[in-house]
């Protein structure tokens, strides 16, 4: 049985720090698994700073966000490969994985005179390499979508089978 740790949203994560959104509209909604890059995050962290991106795993529509929810949680969930939203997820992660990277809203309010905010992997390597506070265990995939990591696919640990038919089908749940 896999565990909801925390959620915001439409963002959660499992009990083995794992990154998933609920995606589409509330009634015919589906589960995306998100790969992160960044080490020694909070989940709030990496949802303001926007370190995450799809993998390309997604699961099969369901009727609500409670319903997606109560599946994943019993694990009731089918998993199927969406390519264009890999690709998607892997443009995205080559955009946010630059160290001086600072989402648009963000950049925004700065340009508009807010306090300009320090990206929080750079404070915490600093942090870190000095007499500072260590920096506390990554909730990470395995899944690394960092630029400078080699383009290979590490197998993921957590990965739920799919069943035969949806293996079959050769069309994602996100299309229909």
């Amino acid at each position: 049985m896999a565990r909801i740790r925390q959620r915001r949203d439409r963002h959660f994560i499992d009990d083995h720090g794992q990154l998933f959104w609920i995606n589409g509209p509330d009634h015919h909604c589906y589960l995306s698994e998100q790969r992160q890059w960044r080490e020694g995050l909070s989940f709030e962290e990496v949802l303001e700073w926007k370190q995450c991106s799809p993998s390309g795993l997604v699961s099969q529509r369901f009727t609500s966000l409670q319903a997606a929810c109560e599946a994943f949680e019993h694990n009731q969930v089918i998993w199927s490969s969406d390519l264009y939203l890999r690709r998607m997820g892997d443009e995205m992660a080559l955009q946010r994985g630059c160290d001086d990277y600072k989402p648009t809203a963000m950049k925004e309010e700065e340009a508009r005179g807010a306090r300009p905010r320090r990206q929080p992997w750079l404070t915490n390597a600093s942090a870190s390499s000095g007499s500072g506070p260590s920096v506390t265990a990554a909730l990470r995939c395995e899944l690394s979508a960092r630029p400078s990591c080699a383009p290979t696919e590490a197998p993921h640990l957590h990965r739920r089978r799919r069943s035969s038919a949806a293996q079959g089908s050769g069309v994602s749940p996100a299309a229909h």
